[in-house]
């Protein structure tokens, strides 16, 4: 369907907006002879199964004369979650031009008049991208929270380990999971949040969704729990890489696990040990945080982690964010020596100040002044992004006053930027069906 409220384009260009079956089915086709097939099955399971993920969140440009698409992208929301508050995260998603129409801008004009409309329409939070380097900070993304971070471990330096096993350990057993324990899984997957910054929420149906799929992009996952004597004392999902072309082929992929205890640890690590010999695979792959006691066993068994890669990030209305996680930067002042402290707080970052106020160590107001402060005042300023990656816990105050000359917190202010917005680790567990 053709759509003529946003900005005009080039003659013979002309934006659409995916309404129809058939539309739709003309995007899977751009998609696959730019990304590949794998890319457009999942772009097609996404649009048929993941809720809230419309036709209508599928935007183009066609080549009017030629009649075809040249250029796509969507918009895909789902549910992240900030040290307990909910976040509305738009990710940019399926994003390619095809190779004859690039270096036009057209890309750049699908992403200002349909995503952005999107983004500001819905009210999000955040918006996210797994995209190439460079390109999308023209729209104001960085690389900032993990992805694709994982612990490598190869499975014989757990077969070849001398632990005996623990007393415990023969009492646990490792089986499928099955829809009732989803109650269990889902509090040992909160339980394993609360320990970081930023993560993805699941509602009910997500995880019903889930688990009749089984479905991890393009590959299955099977769900196991470890029970002793009735009570579930972990649950870990996990995929084979079977592809020839992924760097981690033959690879066993434990994509999410919470286990609370070492017996139930060193029983699902045996179990995973036992199936690469089974199988033939030539590793295991484990969450890349050590706050996952899995991983960090397997780090002390002789693992490695990997590099990964980042989300790129954007927070499209930092007012509305800082006003959004207040809660959190209240929490964070008390019981602290600013738990009395009276103070306008100002972060000047360049273009704009936002202004904390504070009042016997309640934060009772956010502003936004679009005047910079007074030419003396030195006491905060930090560019844009780096606020960001402060804001995120990503790096610290430190690090970032390292890194940038002009990322600049005086004297007393640094503390209380650092009990404000401290370095916290972020887990983004997989959020799609």
């Amino acid at each position: 369907m053709k759509n003529s409220l946003f900005q005009s384009l080039p003659d013979g260009f002309e934006y659409g907006i995916v309404q129809t079956e058939e539309e739709m089915d003309k995007i899977i086709e751009f998609n696959e002879a730019i990304h590949g097939e794998n890319d457009a099955s999942t772009l097609r399971h996404l649009v048929e199964e993941y809720p809230d993920f419309r036709k209508e969140m599928n935007f183009y440009i066609r080549d009017t004369d030629k009649g075809i698409i040249v250029s796509a992208l969507n918009a895909i929301p789902s549910t992240w979650d900030y040290n307990g508050i909910l976040l509305k995260n738009l990710e940019l998603g399926y994003v390619g031009t095809h190779i004859d129409y690039r270096n036009q801008g057209l890309l750049r004009a699908l992403y200002l008049s349909q995503f952005e409309n999107e983004l500001f329409k819905g009210k999000y939070h955040i918006s996210t991208i797994m995209g190439i380097p460079f390109f999308y900070r023209q729209f104001g993304y960085d690389f900032i929270l993990p992805l694709s971070r994982a612990v490598m471990l190869d499975p014989r330096e757990i077969l070849r380990t001398n632990v005996k096993p623990l007393p415990s350990f023969e009492e646990i057993e490792v089986r499928p999971a099955t829809l009732q324990d989803l109650p269990h899984i889902k509090q040992l997957y909160k339980d394993l949040c609360k320990r970081f910054l930023v993560t993805v929420r699941r509602d009910d149906s997500l995880w019903t969704l889930q688990e009749r799929t089984h479905r991890v992009w393009e590959r299955k996952f099977e769900t196991f729990v470890m029970e002793r004597k009735g009570d579930i004392e972990g649950y870990l999902r996990f995929s084979i890489r079977d592809n020839p072309k992924d760097h981690f082929h033959n690879s066993l992929d434990v994509i999410e696990s919470s286990v609370r205890s070492i017996g139930a640890v060193k029983r699902t690590l045996d179990l995973l040990a036992k199936k690469c010999q089974e199988t033939g695979l030539v590793r295991i792959l484990l969450p890349g945080t050590d706050v996952c006691h899995l991983s960090r066993v397997a780090l002390d068994l002789g693992g490695t982690m990997s590099r990964g890669w980042k989300f790129q990030i954007r927070i499209p209305n930092m007012l509305h964010f800082l006003k959004r996680i207040r809660p959190v930067l209240q929490r964070r002042l008390r019981r602290t020596i600013f738990e009395n402290l009276t103070i306008d707080l100002k972060l000047d970052i360049y273009r704009t100040c936002y202004t904390l106020k504070i009042v016997q160590g309640n934060i009772i107001e956010v502003t936004e002044d679009r005047r910079p402060p007074p030419s003396e005042y030195f006491g905060i300023r930090m560019p844009p992004r780096d606020f960001l990656r402060l804001v995120l816990g990503e790096y610290d105050l430190d690090e970032l006053s390292n890194y940038n000359t002009d990322f600049i917190v005086d004297g007393f202010f640094r503390f209380l930027l650092r009990t404000l917005f401290p370095k916290q680790e972020s887990w983004i567990s997989y959020y799609f069906v």
